[in-house]
């Protein structure tokens, strides 16, 4: 074995020590060097490393439409907003509210991104399902039909598409029947067709001669020839567009995991005011529209014009669905259906001070 040579002069002509590390004492004191040593870096090194591995705790959200009205959700998952919360957050699209809403009833979600009647039907029909974040108040859809059909009139005895009876799309078509004088069934047949991408499938194809989409699907159809009849943003009405929701068993058990999911979301919406360029870059990839006027268009809606930068729930806004959706004064209230207290605490902690200030 080879030798370490340790010199001491403690005094001028004092001999010079040899010590080898076959010595036992030399070895003890080295191995608990060693061990020191170890515990230390592991001690200061090993949390950085694996806390994102054994910390991030797993979470199902799914959204219901690939609308530009996601683009909050999209930009805070990829661009790491959820890691940072400890968060492992798989983003799934089921299309359709009533279908998404199902989803989150059965726990196979714990988080959706839905219209607000599809909570308020749900929630009538015994579930207890709770609002705790919104960005946009109003309904960003157009009614776009075949180029024959010129105005409203010319639609009466022909099919409507909506993504799926009950949802955002069929509410919206609601509004302008009754504001046509048109009643649905006598008047118009209203078609449950499915995604955006397969409604506008159906109008081009001929098998729906109109559709309620959304952008950037309504953009798409003006680029085929298709005619916009009604721009529901545009009508005025207060309209809890697109609404995070979970239930009340999960925010009983769960608050925070749901006050880390909010955070996140909320820095996703700071991020889509603030960053145009690669808002576009996340809008591209999950819209899978690459058209440059499309996605720059897309951000002037949902990036500037309707987006909100605090995500707290308008209880007008959802007293406009009950209007719609509930046909006795029972003692039902917009109160019931959401949960602003998880906003509420991330302006206590100065959040939104610090990103808009």
């Amino acid at each position: 074995m080879n030798e370490v040579v340790i010199t001491a002069r403690a005094k001028r002509g004092s001999n010079v020590r040899r010590c080898s590390l076959t010595n036992p004492a030399i070895k003890a004191v080295l191995t608990r060097v060693r061990t020191i040593c170890c515990l230390v870096f592991f001690a200061t090194l090993a949390p950085a490393c694996f806390f994102s591995i054994v910390q991030a705790e797993p979470v199902r959200l799914a959204y219901s439409a690939i609308s530009g009205a996601m683009a909050p959700l999209w930009v805070a998952h990829d661009y790491g907003y959820f890691r940072r919360q400890g968060l492992d957050v798989q983003l799934l699209y089921i299309g359709g509210g009533s279908v998404v809403t199902q989803a989150l009833i059965g726990g196979d979600v714990q988080f959706v991104r839905l219209g607000a009647n599809s909570v308020v039907q749900a929630s009538l029909r015994g579930a207890s399902l709770k609002m705790i974040g919104n960005t946009i108040n109003t309904l960003v859809f157009s009614l776009m039909a075949r180029p024959e059909n010129q105005t409203a009139k010319d639609l009466k005895g022909k099919k409507i598409g909506v993504t799926r009876l009950g949802g955002s799309t069929d509410f919206a078509l609601d509004l302008a029947l009754k504001q046509w004088g048109m009643r649905r069934g006598s008047d118009v047949a209203v078609i449950q067709t499915g995604g955006m991408p397969q409604l506008l499938g159906a109008i081009t194809g001929g098998i729906v001669d109109a559709g309620v989409v959304s952008p950037p699907t309504n953009l798409t159809a003006a680029k085929l020839g298709l005619k916009e009849l009604v721009d529901f943003g545009e009508i005025g009405i207060v309209y809890p567009n697109s609404p995070l929701a979970t239930s009340q068993q999960f925010l009983d058990k769960n608050r925070s995991t749901a006050l880390r999911v909010l955070r996140a979301y909320s820095e996703g919406i700071h991020r889509v005011r603030t960053d145009k360029e690669g808002t576009m870059k996340v809008l591209a990839k999950y819209t899978k529209v690459n058209d440059p006027e499309i996605l720059a268009e897309l951000y002037r809606i949902y990036g500037v014009k309707y987006l909100e930068p605090i995500p707290r729930v308008r209880l007008d806004a959802v007293e406009e669905v009950l209007r719609s959706e509930v046909k006795t004064t029972s003692g039902v209230k917009a109160s019931d259906f959401v949960d602003n207290s998880l906003v509420a605490e991330l302006e206590q902690q100065g959040l939104f001070q610090t990103l808009y200030r």
